[in-house]
């Protein structure tokens, strides 16, 4: 029997990860996380944390099996799912779940699929989607768009400036050069490797401090 259920509220982004990892080893791994908001709606990524600052040590803690999330247009079933750990100085340790799939009839074809979510256990909060490039199968090379331009969900566009984050340590190209099918967004994407997971991981740990969702 449980008879409690215990809400936390106002968790500040620094302690979300460490707070995450402690009910993990208690064994409660799929906490219900909601994002509410900061005091003047969205924060600006650098208020509480250096853009740099990424972990150097991303590690899988552990795979689960079974898992899926629902999305408005379906539910998605990941095999595998793991999730990662990575520690950060002003954060600490930080665990985000990557989960593979295959979506049909995406872009013009059935896909693989590769989303990063902010948990420690089961999927709960998405944060980015990366899906198979169109030469995928010579590649292995997956896109993921960058969003924030406005300070919120907008994508950067071919002629926006990029944080320079994003400049500096990542590879990227433009939606339509990868992904060429009509109706395909002019926008720029992360270009990442289906096993550089440290890749995949930073842009999620990113776009999770500007408090996007995937």
């Amino acid at each position: 029997m449980s008879p409690f259920s215990v809400t936390v509220q106002r968790v500040p982004d620094r302690e979300l990860g460490p707070l995450l990892s402690q009910l993990s080893r208690a064994g409660f791994d799929n906490p219900a996380i909601h994002y509410v908001g900061g005091p003047d709606g969205l924060e600006q990524a650098g208020d509480h944390v250096e853009a740099g600052d990424l972990p150097q040590d991303w590690r899988v803690v552990r795979e689960r099996k079974g898992e899926s999330y629902r999305w408005p247009q379906g539910r998605d079933r990941y095999s595998p799912y793991r999730v990662f750990v990575g520690t950060t100085r002003a954060e600490g340790a930080v665990q985000v779940g990557l989960g593979e799939t295959i979506r049909k009839n995406r872009w013009g074809r059935d896909r693989k699929y590769v989303v990063a979510f902010l948990s420690s256990g089961a999927p709960q909060q998405p944060l980015v989607e990366f899906l198979a490039a169109d030469n995928y199968d010579k590649t292995h090379e997956l896109v993921a768009v960058i969003r924030g331009s406005d300070g919120g969900r907008r994508m950067y566009g071919a002629g926006d400036p990029l944080p320079a984050i994003y400049t500096e340590r990542f590879r990227t190209q433009l939606y339509n050069e990868r992904v060429v099918y009509p109706g395909v967004w002019n926008k720029v994407v992360v270009v990442a490797r289906e096993d550089d997971d440290e890749a995949i991981l930073n842009h999620a740990l990113i776009q999770s401090r500007r408090r996007y969702r995937a």
